[in-house]
């Protein structure tokens, strides 16, 4: 037993158990016999993209190139000192091209009743300017600070005209942002210088009433040392404070600036310290700065001597300072990386350090504050006096140092842009590209129509030529032949019978083809021919193949076993006949009455018609007087050829399949299903039905060649 036989008795069936498969010819055959499909397909997606096309408003690009410094290098006057400093980040500077402070900006500046959509419409209307923002694109040019920006849009005027416009305010935007900050600056320093002249003022007079009026000249060697120590701490303390507050002015300048530029997501101070890695950071950096003052005590007038070698040591901490702050710097870099420049990092990592160093000083200076407490009361009291004295005079001095220094910065500040290339008026749309879609639609259009021919192949069930009969029926029953589709003349008295029509016509060649093949095998002379389904050729190729062998010289007798449906004596263009194969049988009429000769130069071709009608069909093919007759007229005719009807329709095929020698199954080209064919095999071969071959019927004259 083969494979083909093994699926069909596990109830697999053959042509769907995944041994299907398809060769480059077979392909070929498909692509040419459903090519209007795939003409379909790549019509209907090329005319798609055609009226696209058609109906797509041209967009023009035109495009603007300047240079970008960074916020931080134009605004800081350090900077313009280091000339050997490489190109600064400017992402932040970018993504402010399109905020939406520098879009609203640089249409401000347009005219824009001077433009006109396609419908000649200006683009005073919001509706019809749309979001200008999603017609720009930015990109910046690798390893370099040079920045595109393009605008796209169907008037080609307001792309070059928006895009200069762009880059005109652009460049006020990012000067603005950098003055601001040091503006204000400026503006808490200068006010900061009057507060402490007027408080230094109040304590050289609160000092000078002291020493009218008590009798305490100078103070104690002791009280001096503490009242320099803790001078010392203060004196550091205030710079630190104003250092803190210029720090937090400039930061929070820089973060409304970019707030009002549209950006969102900006941290605070307090979710900075949140993190842990920045908090753990701080602990560290406070740990080292307390015992670095510890250090800095020793070595201040009125320290007490240890005689300890401590510059190593100090060596050592003001190294882990410098590293903890890099790492600060870092992390805030990571957290900030969206909006941040570096200044504005620079600041946070200084506003943070700066907090830890005022609580380890304050700490420090309390220690010195507590000793001082327990001296005479009017020794204390003048100790106070002078210190304010000197703390108010050293700020006043480091305030009007800093005041100078942010005027210079200020005035150095100059444009952070530089037109490299003006935008000019474009002459080409960019969009839609013709060329690029066409070709795109032609790609597009065949892929599709060749699936969708893949696609109707697939869902055509029906039989197209032998090499799928032998997917669902296996290699082991021959093929007879195949039979071209006829052109029938309805001028012909017998329109289906082409032996008889034209005997050397390329159709009767053919079917003697087949006739041939049945002549050869001796041994069997009893056929029924049947099909999957009606309809499929079976009654013109049954009259053909008997007419070709009786022209051979054979005694032939054609049965028209479809007792439901008879279909030969049409074929033959007889009357029907009251007599026939179920009178033979059940009312015992003479065989000799019921033959019928069709052709009069034809003597050796006889046909036994049906009849009457039965009631039960079956039965007739069972009944030992049929099966008597069969041997009867085996040793007078050479061939006996029945017409069985198609199993679906008719149960008697079983019953005349037992009493002949071979059973020929006709497969109709388009018509038989592959899912009818294996049903039909498969029930055949249960029933042990001798099954010899197929016929293969109506065959395109396209695909003759595929099938010599």
């Amino acid at each position: 037993m083969n494979q083909r036989e093994d699926a069909v008795q596990e109830g697999m069936n053959p042509y769907e158990s995944g041994d299907e498969g398809i060769s480059i010819a077979e392909l070929f055959l498909i692509f040419r016999k459903r090519f209007k499909w795939f003409l379909v397909g790549l019509v209907l997606i090329v005319g798609l993209a055609a009226g696209y096309l058609k109906l797509a408003t041209p967009q023009y690009e035109s495009q603007v190139s300047v240079l970008v410094e960074a916020i931080q290098r134009s605004s800081s006057f350090e900077s313009l000192l280091d000339v050997s400093s490489s190109s600064a980040k400017i992402a932040t500077e970018v993504e402010l091209i399109t905020s939406r402070s520098n879009i609203n900006l640089a249409l401000a500046s347009l005219d824009l009743s001077q433009y006109h959509n396609s419908d000649g419409a200006d683009y005073r209307d919001k509706n019809v300017l749309g979001n200008v923002r999603e017609r720009v694109v930015v990109s910046t040019v690798k390893d370099t600070n040079i920045v595109k920006i393009a605008v796209t849009d169907q008037s080609p005027a307001f792309a070059r005209d928006f895009a200069n416009a762009l880059a005109s305010t652009y460049d006020n935007l990012l000067t603005g942002i950098a003055k601001n900050s040091k503006t204000a600056q400026r503006e808490f320093i200068e006010a900061q210088i009057p507060l402490n002249d007027m408080t230094l003022s109040r304590a050289s007079d609160a000092l000078g009433d002291f020493r009218e009026n008590s009798d305490i000249i100078q103070l104690s060697d002791k009280s001096s040392n503490l009242i320099e120590q803790i001078s010392y701490y203060t004196l550091r303390l205030e710079p630190l404070r104003l250092q803190l507050n210029e720090a937090e002015v400039f930061i929070k300048s820089y973060n409304d600036s970019l707030l009002a530029a549209g950006f969102t997501g900006i941290l605070s101070g307090e979710e900075l310290r949140e993190d842990s890695v920045i908090a753990s950071k701080l602990e560290e950096f406070s740990a080292w700065k307390t015992e670095l003052s510890m250090y800095d005590s020793l070595t201040r007038p009125g320290g007490v001597a240890t005689g300890l070698d401590s510059s190593s040591r100090t060596y050592v901490i003001n190294s882990a300072i410098s590293q903890v702050t890099k790492d600060l710097l870092n992390r805030i870099n990571v957290l900030t990386r969206g909006y941040a420049t570096e200044a504005n990092t620079q600041a946070i990592v200084g506003a943070l350090t700066t907090e830890v160093d005022i609580e380890v000083l304050q700490k420090r200076a309390e220690v010195f504050s507590e000793e001082l407490s327990q001296l005479p009361v009017l020794e204390r009291r003048l100790s106070e006096l002078q210190r304010d004295v000197q703390i108010y005079e050293a700020i006043g001095l480091k305030l009007r140092e800093m005041l100078e220094e942010v005027k210079l910065s200020e005035a150095a500040i100059t444009g952070n842009v530089t037109v490299v290339d003006a935008a000019i008026l474009p002459i080409k749309p960019v969009r839609p590209n013709k060329l690029l879609i066409m070709a795109v639609a032609l790609l597009l259009g065949s892929a599709v129509g060749l699936l969708l021919t893949l696609g109707i192949e697939a869902l055509d069930v029906s039989i197209q030529n032998e090499s799928q009969i032998r997917k669902v029926v296996g290699k082991d029953l021959p093929i007879l032949g195949w039979i071209p589709l006829m052109k029938v003349s309805t001028g012909d008295k017998y329109p289906t019978l082409s032996v008889y029509n034209d005997p050397l016509s390329y159709e009767s060649e053919r079917f003697k083809l087949v006739a041939n093949m049945l002549y050869n095998k001796s041994s069997r002379r009893i056929y029924s021919i049947t099909s999957c389904a009606m309809a499929e050729g079976k009654s013109t190729i049954i009259g053909n193949v008997a007419l070709s062998l009786a022209q051979m010289g054979s005694r032939v007798l054609v049965i028209d076993g479809d007792l439901r449906l008879p279909s030969m004596e049409r074929f033959f263009r007889l009357q029907h006949r009251e007599v026939g194969l179920v009178d033979f049988v059940t009312k015992r009429t003479p065989l000799e009455e019921c033959l019928i000769q069709p052709f009069e130069n034809t003597p050796t071709l006889h046909l036994l018609p049906p009849g009457n009608a039965p009631l039960v069909p079956a039965a007739i093919f069972s009944n030992p007087r049929y099966i008597r007759a069969l041997e009867q007229l085996k040793e007078y005719y050479d061939f006996i050829i029945i017409d069985a009807p198609p199993l679906e329709s008719a149960s008697e095929l079983l019953s005349i399949s037992k009493h002949v020698d071979g059973l020929i199954i006709t497969v109709r080209a388009g018509i038989t299903s592959k899912g009818a064919l294996y049903d039909l095999v498969s029930n055949l071969r249960t029933a042990n039905a001798p099954l010899v071959g197929f016929v293969f019927n109506g065959v395109l004259a396209s695909a003759v060649g595929s099938y010599r």
